[in-house]
């Protein structure tokens, strides 16, 4: 009875240490993304009319 006592808290441990890997994994994931935001693409339609070829006379 203790052999198996013993392999089911080993499953409980691997099962465990799984759940906190993941956890984690998910975690720095989420944060690296939250921390650099994508850029915003520069929307032409709402831009001034000056900035467009203002090189231009």
């Amino acid at each position: 009875m203790e052999s198996r006592d013993d392999k089911l808290l080993a499953l409980v441990g691997l099962l465990t240490a799984g759940l906190i890997t993941v956890t984690v994994l998910f975690t720095l994931t989420w944060l690296s993304d939250v921390r650099y935001p994508a850029e915003q693409p520069l929307d032409t339609r709402t831009c001034p009319s000056s900035l467009h070829y203002s090189s231009r006379s």
